[in-house]
């Protein structure tokens, strides 16, 4: 599979620009904590992870918002933080 930058930002404004539309300009995150699973075992699909670690969302948008402010480099890396946002965003909006 290939997934070309141009499709993801396409992607984004078109399901954040839904979210906004549905009456979801801000979604309440009342998790912070959750389960992980390492990289080297997250794609071995036929394989059981051996061993989970803990993410934190109110860490992962800490990142995040200081790149967007200026205070850190952006880098690759922090895709992984803002996916854990997505997703947690995701899980709590219907429709």
């Amino acid at each position: 599979m290939h997934v070309s930058v141009a499709e993801l930002r396409e992607s984004c404004e078109l399901l954040l620009t839904h979210l906004e539309q549905s009456g979801s300009a801000s979604v309440e995150l009342t998790s912070d904590l959750y389960w992980n699973v390492p990289q080297d075992q997250r794609y071995q699909a036929y394989e059981e992870p051996k061993s989970l670690d803990m993410g934190q969302l109110s860490q992962d948008w800490a990142e995040v918002q200081a790149i967007v402010r200026g205070e850190k480099e952006p880098l690759g890396y922090a895709l992984v933080w803002l996916s854990s946002i997505l997703r947690a965003v995701g899980e709590k909006t219907v429709g």
